[in-house]
């Protein structure tokens, strides 16, 4: 049996029209045997329906097909590390179901890994289903960055992305990992707090303590529909969800003890109150 160098994931949830698109851009634009685990998080949709059908007409010749389903949504962290187990390439790709990969995007991937043995994970560009380029990269949050953010409107990262290079904190949309150091790490902290956002960002931090490096490769471009596996929830919510990671992120990591802790939370509620009123001036 050939063993596979890649293992893709996909977590899926109640959009059966985007994960279709991403698994025949994958059977279209890559050949290499290969691993597919597709986790679906508690589908609705027909999601369910469509991945059984697959299942059932796999080309078990052309990849290894693995699908996990879950009775309920049980948030980005937590889908995702379901699959962990199952994993048998060297090499894992963790899509959103709402990616698009193109011609060699992954190979480049998997070649940055290869011929750079001191990086543990790597990016693509992303791109908007219109073609702009997508900001993906940031530098690893602090309070205080994210509160000149949020007074100018927009993400404070001067970041060029037409070249490869080092960066701190891609987004998790597409990322490929070497396994073996994501199940040394455990994946991805599931913690209840980070149901949905800023898992990502825990996992680059998580690397970055473990002097891991991420690198971002230019010449590998997907497509991302961002917000598309998340559209279909209210923005209140969204936003609750969003401070709940945020919350999580910066006690774990940067005022878990005294004070420091009661201060941050009393920015974290001003900051919250700043987003609110900023989602709904642009409604």
């Amino acid at each position: 049996m050939i063993k596979p160098k890649v293992s893709i994931v996909i977590l899926a949830w109640n959009n059966v029209t985007d994960i279709k698109k991403c698994i025949e851009s994958i059977q279209a634009y890559y050949k290499e045997y290969h691993q597919l685990i597709i986790v679906d998080n508690g589908s609705t949709d027909g999601t369910a329906e469509y991945l059984s059908n697959l299942k059932d007409n796999w080309d078990y010749d052309y990849a290894d097909l693995s699908i996990i389903t879950n009775s309920d949504n049980i948030g980005y962290a937590a889908g995702n590390n379901r699959a962990l187990a199952s994993i048998k390439g060297a090499y894992t790709l963790w899509l959103n179901q709402d990616i698009v990969i193109t011609q060699k995007s992954i190979e480049l991937l998997t070649q940055c890994l290869d011929e750079n043995p001191q990086y543990a994970m790597v990016a693509p560009q992303l791109r908007y289903p219109d073609g702009r380029i997508q900001a993906s990269c940031r530098a690893l949050p602090t309070v205080s960055h994210m509160l000149q953010s949020i007074r100018k409107g927009q993400w404070n990262d001067d970041f060029d992305y037409t070249k490869s290079q080092i960066c701190e904190q891609p987004m998790a949309s597409a990322i490929m990992i070497r396994s073996e150091i994501m199940q040394e790490i455990k994946g991805f902290d599931d913690h209840p707090d980070y149901w949905l956002f800023f898992n990502d960002v825990d996992l680059s931090k998580t690397l970055q303590v473990n002097n891991y490096t991420t690198y971002y490769v230019a010449e590998s471009l997907m497509y991302h529909d961002h917000g598309g596996s998340t559209r279909k929830l209210l923005n209140i919510k969204k936003r609750l969800y969003w401070q709940k990671g945020f919350n999580r992120y910066f006690i774990k990591w940067h005022y878990p003890h005294g004070y420091k802790k009661y201060s941050f939370y009393i920015i974290s509620g001003l900051i919250f109150s700043l987003l609110v009123v900023r989602d709904l001036v642009r409604k």
